[in-house]
């Protein structure tokens, strides 16, 4: 058993939610774990076709097969290696405002104290359109059009579905009824969980992790292995504040020239990314 279709990305975009729905429905499969990551991961990758297709031996007689995997989008290697195996498999990509996008990607590697630079030092040390798998890719993730392209050398533009995660956000109704229709699956499944976030954000209030989300620098000084150490007590809820405004017109100038092209793909204004 091999998939139908993936969830290629993107991170910090909703993918969390959309996989916890299209599991609840009837004639779609998804694996138990998530990120399966096959096509990403090397490793995993090189444990070949039939460990991956291992996670699906569990469905019945579901007319569509998917699994989640985020990294996907971006991997360089990811549509080839999808394509030679899933030639027909249908791709879900899920695209959020990139700059809020890396503003969540920093803050959640910030609070799990693996970040120890400010945003604004993170801006200049990783600024870059040029993803690659063993660096930090907090902007390039957000250069939509660079990565859609080269799907679209490997697979027609109608096995491609791309949606932005405001929409999953303002009518996920009509969200995810288009992805069920796309899926060729049943369109008047409803979930309770169609308004429902699956990845909430949270922090410990404990004041020795408070010191180290505070003041990343501090984060140096402790031992990776030792960090979650401070993963203790009861937790809050957790909203990134605001970057500054030099940061925030150097992403908008930035990403300018990709979202134009973005929005000319889909068809969308995307007003809510400027």
């Amino acid at each position: 058993m091999r998939p139908n279709f993936l969830i290629i990305g993107s991170q910090k975009a909703g993918t969390t939610s959309l996989y916890h729905v299209l599991k609840q429905h009837p004639q779609i499969f998804m694996p138990e774990r998530k990120e399966v990551n096959f096509f990403f991961k090397d490793d995993e990758y090189a444990r070949g076709a039939e460990q991956y297709a291992a996670h699906f031996a569990d469905a019945g007689h579901q007319l569509a097969l998917g699994e989640a995997s985020p990294g996907y989008i971006c991997h360089p290697e990811a549509p080839a290696r999808i394509h030679a195996l899933l030639p027909d498999a249908k791709l879900i990509l899920t695209v959020r405002n990139p700059i809020k996008r890396a503003i969540s990607q920093y803050w959640d590697n910030r609070r799990h104290l693996n970040e120890p630079l400010t945003f604004a030092q993170a801006l200049d040390a990783y600024l870059s359109d040029d993803y690659q798998p063993d660096q930090i890719g907090y902007f390039s993730r957000g250069v939509y059009m660079r990565y859609i392209r080269r799907y679209l050398e490997y697979f027609p533009r109608e096995n491609l579905l791309v949606l932005p995660f405001e929409e999953m956000i303002s009518n996920p109704n009509d969200f995810y009824r288009q992805i069920f229709a796309f899926l060729g699956v049943s369109d008047d499944f409803v979930s309770e969980d169609f308004d429902e976030a699956f990845n909430p954000t949270e922090i410990w209030k404990n004041p020795f992790y408070q010191l180290l989300i505070r003041k990343p620098r501090y984060q140096k000084r402790v031992p990776a292995k030792l960090r979650r150490l401070f993963y203790w007590g009861p937790k809050m809820r957790f909203s990134a504040p605001p970057i500054d405004e030099a940061s925030r017109q150097k992403l908008v100038e930035f990403y300018r020239p990709w979202n134009d092209e973005l929005r000319d793909f889909l068809g969308k204004d995307l007003a809510d990314w400027d």
